[in-house]
């Protein structure tokens, strides 16, 4: 089975999204989807300058053992592309772990993918074929 999980809110704390659509509400957006391009290159500047975040390690290891068992674990992400070697190396030594890697630039919630999916939005979730589990790691 392939198992997609989520990177913000469910492998490191959601600290970068919340200050992301924090500093767009006081920018007075209402919807991500207006959000202007100064606010993503203060995202995107703010993510790969910052100290890696704190990773998960325990779900991390429940993952592990599910790829052990013959699953495949996708990371699955709404961030950028160009965020992935700082994603990358804020995974450090669990970076092996995933066979694959999807970003999709905050349009995850219109993708569809196999199997099932580890999110902490709810909307995500119905994107997987097999439905999915709502983590939320704090």
């Amino acid at each position: 089975m392939l198992i997609n999980v989520d990177f913000d809110g469910v492998i490191i704390p959601n600290d970068f999204e919340k200050k992301f659509v924090l500093k767009g509400l006081e920018g007075g957006f209402t919807k991500i989807s207006q959000f202007d391009g100064k606010l993503f290159d203060w995202y995107i500047e703010k993510v790969c300058t910052s100290i890696s975040a704190p990773i998960n390690v325990g779900l991390l290891k429940q993952l592990s053992i599910l790829r052990d068992q013959g699953h495949f674990i996708r990371l699955w992400t709404n961030r950028s592309i160009e965020l992935k070697d700082p994603t990358i190396k804020n995974l450090g030594e669990w970076s092996g772990l995933f066979d694959s890697f999807k970003f999709y630039s905050s349009s995850k919630s219109r993708s569809r993918v196999e199997g099932v999916a580890i999110d902490n939005s709810i909307t995500n979730l119905r994107c997987a074929e097999m439905g999915g589990i709502h983590y939320e790691w704090k």
